[in-house]
């Protein structure tokens, strides 16, 4: 699905990512770990374009993520730690227009079932978004990308402010994304979430992947422990 080769980027004399090399396959999440400054967001911008690497390439379904950009994009879900949409309109307002900006056509019963399968209840579908908490903020996104097919999804910090219930159901929600046989990279601070949710996980420091971890070896005490022992050396 993904696959990241020698991927790297340098402002000036400083390397914020330093070739690094991943894989995600189809129905799988990665989450990548890592201090303030281990390059965690660098990578994830260039995977959504946002930044230009240095050298190094990317693939998604075999596709060019550079070269053939535009063609990738349609494949790509972005969800932000803060969800920014339209306040004043409703969950299927805000998908309607969402739909219109990407060229799709998409029913009410369509946006229904999507907003349901994000696990967002139906008493809340009309309500406006200056209502909804983070974790409702998602599910709208999360629906609009499973209405756009998204072959992969990424996520930057998309558990931080929620609480243990708001996020148990996010990972409700994801578990769903990977029965649908996307690919999802999310960047996080939060190692129960990780090892809950991840079948990867990589752990970044100063640019570079130190490690790469399948989450089901390691009890949550390895983990944290692993995760510490890296910066620590």
């Amino acid at each position: 699905m993904l696959e990241v080769n020698q991927l790297t980027k340098t402002f000036g004399n400083r390397i914020a990512v330093d070739h690094l090399n991943f894989k995600i396959a189809s129905g799988e999440v990665l989450c990548l770990l890592g201090a303030n400054g281990a390059g965690k967001t660098t990578t994830l911008n260039m995977l959504l374009g946002f930044t230009a690497p240095s050298s190094g390439s990317a693939t998604l379904d075999g596709d060019d993520l550079y070269k053939q950009a535009s063609l990738c994009r349609q494949k790509i879900m972005y969800v932000p730690e803060n969800v920014n949409l339209y306040p004043r309109f409703d969950a299927i307002e805000n998908i309607h227009y969402l739909a219109v900006l990407a060229k799709m056509k998409l029913t009410d019963q369509q946006i229904h079932e999507a907003l349901s399968s994000a696990g967002l209840k139906q008493a809340d579908f009309t309500k406006h978004l200056a209502e909804y908490s983070k974790g409702m903020r998602q599910k709208v996104a999360i629906a609009f990308a499973l209405l756009k097919h998204a072959r992969l999804i990424l996520m930057d910090e998309p558990t931080s402010g929620l609480d243990p219930v708001a996020t148990q159901d996010f990972i409700q929600v994801v578990n769903t994304i990977k029965e649908r046989g996307a690919a999802v990279l999310i960047v996080t601070h939060d190692l129960l979430c990780a090892h809950q949710l991840a079948d990867r996980i990589g752990i970044m420091k100063q640019g570079h992947l130190t490690d790469l971890i399948t989450t089901q070896s390691l009890t949550l005490d390895q983990l944290t422990q692993r995760y510490f022992d890296q910066f620590a050396a």
